[in-house]
């Protein structure tokens, strides 16, 4: 039989069921499910990071083009402020003459005021839109130039982009204040030096919307189509824009450039953030994969499946073969579908030690057996149910009491259970053989498993003065063989008859055996020639059936 009730199910072992073809196309369907969709949350997890890293490149790529669009368009705002300074300079010098009017002297003195400036390209002597003469040309008649597209109270007027025969064939803007006109070439408002060879833009004021100033490449039509009522920043097809404002002036600058420009900037910001969200990448899998690890480690499934009551306690029957009848059965603990792994006990036992559950384990079993059978129990009082303990619990009489109490809910005699330890259980005999006593004192027999492939010896099993002894499997298997391994299993026998123990034979598999243990005194057998473990409804439900000859 399986060394303690810590035995995990094993492919053909003792653990069946019966379940349709629909439940188990069912439970892969949800697995398989579960696995797709954990499998895509992980990768939603771990490129998260590179994602976020992409994004905040994005992020930045747009707010350094955009901020380098505002950068240029303050720098044309102040380019024009200069400019209106310096006509407003001009006009005030041309006001202080005092001669005649339109004379060589008159024309010398404003050509004076013009080369003392930078940014002024003529200035003008005028009556209202009437204008008379300039520093190198006088018109046979004043030209009246039409309306303006500026005006303020009480004098001010400003002419965009204007062909006048003072600069015929020259578009020019010309501002009027008074009698004096400066004219100034559009491009001195706003021109200014930028590496980016894509840039676009114009200068216009905010009362009227027109352009004043424009760049060689702008697209007045689109960028009129621009104009925003507030500073902003935006990308419309293949370009981005930004819309600044003076805080000086009623003026406003218009810029744009390519998309090559931020895809530039967009570069050279995932180079700098994609390796960190590659790091951190790595950092969440590593973390990830070790924490998945911690949570699906044997200890931590196995405190799981505890905690979640998914360990199921299945019984083995065990046969009086010489009455052909059922006296009782083995307790065997299963833990159906750990991770679809199956592992041996002699992983499981020390797991299970080292993880300190074993105590755990052991009360669950014994909770399990007395909710499963104890009121089946107390009905049919000639059955007994064998509980597998383990060394450590033979170090405290505490099983007792709680063995004790269930048996006394359920009404079930204390000859109805018994104690199985393997010999693992006997290696301090000190320290086992008073709990073993006490446990025989309160009325439970006490069985040595497996016997045979420990540590025992013949002295230890006089010490201890049990009442069971079972054959393990491994010399069952030799019984009808021509292996003289069976004469360790006679030996057994003797030995047990001698010393007055009832022997049980575990892993019985075929009639041959049966026959050769009935000749040399067993009287008691389990294993798949009788029945494989089973759940509690379908043990009670067997146990109420005719038996078949077992030999």
């Amino acid at each position: 039989m399986q060394r303690n009730h810590l035995f995990i199910e094993a492919p053909g072992l003792h653990y069946y069921r019966h379940t349709t073809c629909r439940d188990i196309e069912r439970k892969m369907n949800r697995s398989a499910r579960r696995k797709v969709l954990g499998g895509l949350g992980i990768i939603m997890v771990v490129m998260l990071p590179v994602m976020l890293a992409l994004w905040f490149a994005q992020l930045r790529a747009v707010s350094e083009t955009s901020a380098a669009l505002r950068t240029f368009a303050d720098l044309a705002l102040d380019k024009t402020e200069l400019v209106i300074q310096e006509v407003d300079l001009a006009r005030d010098d041309a006001e202080k003459y005092q001669g005649q009017l339109c004379t060589p002297a008159h024309r010398q003195y404003m050509l004076n005021v013009v080369r003392g400036r930078l940014f002024i390209a003529d200035l003008i002597y005028a009556e209202g839109q009437n204008f008379l003469c300039s520093t190198v040309f006088t018109p046979e008649h004043p030209y009246a130039i039409p309306t303006a597209n500026y005006t303020r109270k009480p004098d001010v007027a400003i002419y965009y982009y204007r062909d006048t025969p003072f600069f015929n064939g020259y578009k020019m803007t010309y501002m009027q204040r008074g009698n004096y006109v400066v004219v100034v070439n559009p491009l001195s408002y706003s021109e200014v030096m930028s590496s980016d060879n894509s840039l676009s833009w114009g200068v216009y004021d905010t009362v009227t919307n027109a352009f004043f100033s424009v760049s060689s490449k702008a697209n007045v039509p689109l960028l009129n189509s621009m104009i925003r009522d507030k500073e902003a920043s935006f990308q419309i097809d293949d370009r981005f824009y930004t819309v600044v404002k003076s805080d000086k002036r009623p003026i406003a600058a218009i810029v744009s450039t390519s998309n090559k420009r931020f895809y530039e900037t967009l570069y050279h910001q995932a180079t700098l953030t994609l390796p960190l969200g590659m790091i951190c990448s790595i950092i969440i899998l590593l973390v990830w994969s070790r924490t998945r690890r911690e949570l699906n480690s044997p200890g931590r499934l196995l405190h799981r499946a505890l905690t979640r009551r998914q360990l199921r306690v299945h019984y083995q029957p065990i046969i009086d073969i010489k009455n052909n009848r059922c006296v009782g059965a083995e307790a065997l603990l299963r833990w159906p579908g750990f991770n679809g792994q199956v592992m041996s006990p002699a992983e499981f036992i020390p797991l299970a030690e080292k993880e300190g559950m074993i105590e755990r384990i052991t009360d669950y079993v014994v909770e399990e057996v007395f909710s499963d059978l104890g009121e089946f129990l107390a009905a049919h009082p000639h059955l007994y149910i064998s509980i597998n303990l383990s060394a450590s619990d033979f170090h405290s009489s505490r099983l007792i009491a709680m063995i004790s109490d269930k048996a006394r809910h359920f009404a079930v005699r204390a000859q109805q259970i018994k104690i199985e330890v393997t010999e693992r259980g006997f290696i301090d005999v000190p320290k086992t053989t008073p709990v073993i006593q006490a446990f025989r004192q309160a009325g439970y027999e006490v069985a040595i498993d497996d016997f045979g492939t420990g540590y025992s010896n013949l002295h230890n099993l006089y010490s201890l003065n049990v009442d069971i002894l079972k054959i393990d499997k491994s010399f069952v298997d030799t019984l009808t063989t021509n292996s003289t391994s069976h004469l360790i299993a006679e030996h057994i026998i003797e030995m047990a008859q001698s010393l007055r123990l009832k022997t049980i034979a575990e892993g019985v598999e075929t009639a041959e055996q049966v026959s050769w243990l009935l000749k040399r005194g067993v009287q008691y057998c389990q294993g798949w020639h009788f029945a494989k473990a089973m759940p509690p409804q379908e043990f009670m439900t067997w146990q109420q059936q005719p038996l078949l000859s077992t030999h």
